[in-house]
Formats: C-alpha cells, structure tokens, sequence
C-alpha cells in the first residue's frame, strides 16, 4: 500500500466518490496519503423532486460533498461548476482545466472513471473518464497549453492511474475495515438516497451496496472489495 502520496480523484458529481470508490478513499486517507477532489459538476439536476429547483439543490449538495469529505478524510475538495448532463459540450475546456490541476496538485495516482466500459449510458461519466485520462497524458508536455508553461506551473505526469466501476477489472482494493465508513459517507448525500421511502428501503439500499462490495471481493478473496483497472505497470499499488 502507497504511503504519502498526493492523489487525485475525478468524478462528475456530489456522491460518485463515495459510490465507486469511498472505501478505498478512506483506506488511502487514513494511511497517510493526501486525498484531493475535484467534483466536474455541481450536481444541480441530480434530484427527483420538483419542488427543490436547481440552485437550492447545488447548495444541498454542496453541504452534504463536505460532510462525506470529512468522513472519507478528503483533504480538500475542488468544485469546476459544470451543469449536470452538459460536460460533453464542454469536453476541450474540462481537459484543460483538469491539465492545469493536475500541473498544480501534482498526483502521483489519479483515479476516476472508466470511460470505455460497455452500457456506461451516463455522458457526465464518461466525459469525465475521457477528460481525465487525455489530461493525465497531456500534463507533461510543456507547449500543450503553454499559457500554464508561461505562467511557470511545471509540467507533471502523474505515476499512476486507477479506473473504478472498470470493465475489466485487473486489480482489486480490500475494503473490509472500510465498508462501515463508505456506507456511512454514501449515505450523507441524503439528496441521492429519496428513493429510500422507509426505514426499510434505507436498509434494503445498504444490503446492495454490502453485496456489490462483497462480489467485488469474491474475487480476489476479501470480505469486501472495490475494482479497478491499473492503467500502467508500476509498482505504484494502491
């Protein structure tokens, strides 16, 4: 396992860390790694109900990404401010934006999105999977954009990249000390959980996301697990 480490986790909106990768999230954070986030959305169309229109809904979010930062042990969180469903008309400007944080935060280990996997319908998931790798590659080209090169932010390339929710996982994080705490940062985004109409709905909501971890594990031998694809062959391991 990685000790003091600066790493970086992409996502797309408020409650896709905790989703997809809250354990390990906290495994790193808690063994002595620096954890950063970068929300690409602010997570203002992510609701069912009518009555909480998009601005009060952005602040809802806002509040609930800071109570499950403070649970995972995130050490800072960066908001870009997209509308939810839009990243892709804004795909050339996300990537850049993405270059000059990773110039800037310089991660040894990006994780984020696996933006290749069969029947991912979500656009905002894989824009930012896209974004995210082609903005890991491009960073240590000093002339790709240049106005960041002028302004004296070195260029960096990050060790390591993690996808989650992979369609070949190749590499797997044992989560069983941890699984309390994802589900607990997971369910601090009370906004995500309106389907849970009763006290059993809630319960029926973390048994799935206890078997989805528990499969994860089946494979590598864990009680609980979350996957991943290892990008490169480092011997940079989560």
């Amino acid at each position: 396992m990685v000790i003091d480490k600066n790493i970086l986790v992409i996502v797309a909106h408020p409650d896709d860390a905790e989703s997809y990768c809250g354990g390990t999230i906290a495994r790193l954070a808690r063994g002595g790694n620096h954890v950063r986030l970068v929300l690409c959305t602010n997570g203002d169309r992510g609701s069912h109900d009518r009555a909480l229109g998009p601005t009060d809904l952005v602040c809802v979010r806002k509040k609930e990404q800071g109570e499950a930062a403070e649970i995972l042990g995130i050490e800072q969180v960066f908001w870009l401010g997209y509308r939810d469903g839009e990243l892709v008309s804004h795909i050339n400007e996300l990537r850049e934006r993405l270059i000059r944080l990773i110039r800037q935060q310089r991660p040894d280990i990006i994780l984020t999105f696996d933006a290749w996997k069969h029947y991912e319908f979500h656009p905002d998931h894989r824009s930012v999977g896209f974004a995210a790798g082609e903005a890991r590659m491009l960073a240590d080209l000093p002339w790709v954009c240049p106005e960041l090169t002028l302004e004296g932010i070195s260029p960096w390339h990050p060790a390591e990249m993690y996808l989650f929710a992979p369609q070949e996982a190749n590499y797997w994080v044992d989560i069983s000390e941890w699984i309390e705490v994802k589900i607990r940062s997971r369910l601090v985004h009370r906004s995500q959980t309106d389907f849970a109409r009763t006290e059993e709905d809630l319960q029926d909501f973390i048994r799935q996301i206890k078997a989805h971890a528990s499969k994860a594990g089946s494979a590598c031998g864990y009680a609980f697990a979350e996957a991943f694809h290892k990008v490169d062959n480092t011997d940079v391991y989560l």
